[in-house]
């Protein structure tokens, strides 16, 4: 849908609520010229455009309308190529601009309403375009960081992040691809070497995938996992927060009354928040608001972001948990 120079004045106008003779002192002209543009009776004088833009806070190119869906694609493909910050935001700003100059031609009743909304389809499309540009953009930097501490700590168990890194190269393998070769891999793994990392970072692949059925079949199997999660020990603590987390997922309370008692004797009072938290949608009635008890119980105790703990005082508030 393309807009006249004086129908854009227009609605930016209205959309900042603003009166045509204000615009008219601005421009030390008077409200009839102002009125004439945009009724299409004639048009700014090209000195003014400057002057107009700054005004209402736009470009001089988004004074000339709704023209440009393939200046959209224009921005948008540069950002393709060039993948950079500034093109980004460049892209993503004339993006919303066009959008809401549609919202404001709809609400005004101007136009053909079924043109303008395929018009914010197509912009609404290259948005999407640009979001997953640039998060697989920013996945694969990640990755590459992660790949190369993986790489420089190998052999090297003891250091602090060694586990830490390993799961998180294991997620972005997900997130970039790479996620069935990872998850096959990292079976491979467990049934070759079985041990607790081992377990940890195949449990953990197939809870990032939601794929919780196994994760509760695997974790309750018989043989050399059973040896490594019993009895539940700060040592294999990690692997029972999966399963705990799984088992909330699924429905499976039995599992949970029967092994979270013993998790939570091993366990610190930040992990027991944690696995608390994952069960406000599990229950209801008296066992629910034991739940949320404890878990106010714990809060003061646990060294959490001020941020976080506010979110999960409202999420405790919340009537329909």
């Amino acid at each position: 849908m393309n807009l006249t120079i004086g129908e854009k004045i227009a609605l930016l106008r209205q959309g900042k609520n603003i009166t045509q003779t204000e615009l008219a002192e601005y421009l030390f002209l008077t409200p009839q010229t102002v009125s004439r543009w945009e009724v299409g009776n004639g048009a700014p004088e090209i000195t003014l455009l400057p002057k107009i833009a700054t005004f209402f806070g736009v470009s001089i190119d988004e004074l000339f309308g709704l023209t440009s869906l393939e200046r959209t694609e224009d921005l948008v493909c540069k950002y393709s190529v060039l993948r950079d910050g500034r093109s980004f935001q460049e892209a993503m700003e004339y993006i919303d601009s066009q959008l809401q100059t549609i919202d404001a031609y709809l609400k005004s009743g101007m136009g053909d309403p079924a043109e303008l909304e395929s018009d914010r389809d197509r912009l609404e499309a290259e948005k999407m375009h640009m979001w997953i540009q640039q998060g697989r953009e920013a996945f694969q930097r990640a990755f590459a960081i992660s790949d190369r501490f993986v790489q420089k700590t190998e052999g090297n168990p003891e250091h602090p992040w060694y586990r830490r890194m390993r799961l998180q190269w294991d997620q972005l393998c997900g997130s970039i691809g790479r996620g069935r070769e990872t998850l096959a891999e990292r079976k491979k793994d467990l049934m070759e070497n079985p041990s607790e990392f081992s377990l940890l970072r195949y449990l953990s692949m197939l809870c990032d995938r939601q794929d919780y059925e196994t994760v509760l079949s695997i974790g309750m199997a018989d043989g050399p996992v059973e040896e490594i999660i019993f009895p539940p020990s700060g040592k294999n603590l990690s692997i029972w927060r999966q399963l705990i987390h799984a088992a909330a997922e699924t429905g499976e309370r039995g599992l949970i009354e029967q092994y979270l008692p013993p998790v939570l004797e091993v366990c610190g009072k930040e992990d027991e928040l944690d696995l608390l938290m994952c069960l406000l949608s599990l229950y209801e009635g008296e066992k629910l608001a034991a739940i949320k008890r404890r878990i106010r119980s714990l809060l003061p105790e646990v060294p959490l972001n001020q941020y976080f703990k506010e979110k999960l005082k409202d999420r405790l508030n919340d009537q329909s948990r």
